[in-house]
């Protein structure tokens, strides 16, 4: 699904992959005790990453904020991890 995705042909991913990573660290890192992370922390750390991917993940024609859309607009979802265009400008990322 992502190696036709327009996240991932226009270099993208690594974004997507540090905000996956850090809202599921953020999100279960404080259910556990022995790892030190409060759930306030857990929280900052979960706000932060989703905050991350939704204003640098974007097109580099148009700026448009694709993960702040897909969030408004839940068909944008589809265009960003099945097409390789900017769904918003219809730029094809090779």
């Amino acid at each position: 699904m992502l190696n036709n995705s327009v996240i991932k042909t226009s270099g993208q991913l690594w974004k997507l992959s540090i905000a996956i990573v850090g809202l599921t660290v953020g999100s279960f890192a404080p259910l556990f005790p022995g790892l030190g992370i409060s759930m306030i922390a857990g929280t900052v750390l979960a706000v932060a990453a989703y905050v991350f991917g939704i204003v640098t993940i974007r097109c580099g024609d148009c700026r448009s904020l694709w993960l702040w859309e897909a969030t408004k607009d839940a068909s944008w979802y589809g265009s960003l991890f099945r097409k390789t265009e900017c769904p918003a400008c219809h730029k094809e990322f090779p």
